[in-house]
């Protein structure tokens, strides 16, 4: 099986050597490029984790902290000891780490196309090396971001669905194995809105959803938690800037007609000490019955409230091809754990010519800090009628054991 054509591509340099596949990629990546910097690092788990070194177990091991109010230290008598205090601890969180990856081809019309461009005695040399790199690395583009699109599915499903991502062959995985991760998000962080977030519920004065924010922020404070960021759909925000209790709090009653400016929202976010809010906007392309398809990995319905900055870890192990190497393959360690394979076949392999790029990882992100994340269903919720506070007020939200609890009663109720 002979190896990828870049190596076909010769008389292009001066010293007369081909395309050099790992040169081509790290020309690729070059940090210094505007272009490129912004093109790879528009995932979101970029932002919040860090990636470890490739390990040879397929066990990822985190360790996962625990978070309670900060014990004060206790006035003591010159004489006397310290006492003792007790620590929050850490739970020990494992996984097996899976294999993603996918091929691309190129088919043989294609290649004649850059044949084209190579003999074209009209195109200088440096012109040449240009097109073709274009194009022979546009796969690998494709192939190693592909890969790392699962980590932001992974994460992003996870924050918006009760700590909790799910791969379906039927749903969102084609051609692939079903594969749930469990972050084991504390029953604690999962709440559930008293109410819908609608315009009837906030025109019925049944919600406020700068205060409702406000109030959840506070309540992660008295558990020793700092609110950093405030992750909801476009949707949600544009709703949130349009809702009139919104214009009331940012405008008074005088201009309440004018929608909430981003930086006008902002303002009443840090008045209020709510975290700013980042919008989810992120589609992945999946190819049933070889038809492109855009799904969503954020659930619309919820909020989710995290720490600022680092969430933790994605844990690579080897790549199975790294371990095997076959001898007329062409691959590269692309980086955070992928590998990259290219190859040819043709009449030798008793196949169609084409020419073939794999992106593979094994690949896994370790949310640690998942004790101090909070998950909000803020809509989708059969609304229940809930009991009144010794003033008569309702509350705002439940978590979601209460929710289901309150649930179940009322049904019993209707029996």
């Amino acid at each position: 099986m002979p190896k990828s054509i870049f190596s076909t591509f010769k008389g292009l340099h001066k010293n007369g050597t081909p395309l050099d596949l790992l040169a081509t990629w790290r020309k690729t990546f070059d940090k210094a490029s505007e272009r490129e910097v912004a093109l790879f690092q528009k995932m979101y788990t970029d932002g919040w984790f860090t990636y470890n070194e490739p390990q040879m177990s397929l066990t990822a091991e985190a360790i996962v902290g625990r978070y309670n109010i900060r014990f004060m230290a206790t006035l003591v008598g010159d004489e006397s000891p310290t006492p003792l205090r007790r620590t929050d601890g850490f739970d020990l969180w494992t996984k097996e780490i899976p294999r993603v990856g996918h091929t691309f081809v190129m088919q043989a019309r294609d290649y004649r196309k850059l044949m084209e461009v190579y003999e074209n005695p009209r195109l200088k040399e440096s012109d040449k090396v240009k097109r073709i790199e274009k194009t022979l690395t546009h796969d690998i583009q494709d192939a190693y971001l592909g890969c790392k699109d699962v980590m932001d599915f992974i994460v992003l499903m996870a924050l918006s669905n009760w700590g909790i991502a799910q791969f379906k062959p039927e749903l969102n995985n084609p051609g692939g194995r079903a594969y749930e991760v469990d972050y084991a998000m504390p029953e604690l962080n999962k709440i559930v809105s008293a109410v819908n977030w609608t315009t009837a519920n906030t025109k019925a004065g049944k919600l406020i959803p700068i205060l409702f924010l406000s109030a959840l922020c506070s309540y992660l404070r008295s558990r020793g938690v700092e609110p950093g960021e405030i992750l909801m759909s476009q949707q949600l925000y544009t709703w949130l800037r349009m809702d009139e209790t919104t214009r009331l709090l940012a405008h008074g009653s005088d201009k309440k007609a004018q929608v909430v400016t981003q930086s006008e929202l902002s303002a009443l976010l840090t008045e209020n000490q709510i975290p700013p809010i980042t919008v989810v906007q992120r589609k992945m392309g999946i190819n049933p019955d070889g038809k492109s398809k855009a799904i969503n990995p954020w659930n619309d319905n919820f909020i989710a409230i995290k720490p600022a900055g680092v969430i933790g870890e994605i844990q690579p192990a080897i790549e199975d091809s790294e371990l095997i190497e076959e001898d007329n393959v062409d691959y590269i360690n692309a980086g955070n754990g992928i590998r990259i394979s290219k190859w040819r076949t043709g009449a030798s392999t008793g196949q169609v010519a084409g020419e073939y790029t794999e992106g593979a990882a094994r690949l896994i992100p370790l949310i640690t800090e998942i004790g101090q994340i909070i998950c909000c269903q803020v809509r989708g919720i059969e609304e229940k009628p809930v009991e009144l506070d010794e003033n008569g007020i309702a509350p705002m939200y439940l978590t979601k054991q209460e929710y289901e609890t309150l649930a179940a009663t009322t049904e019993l109720e209707t029996v």
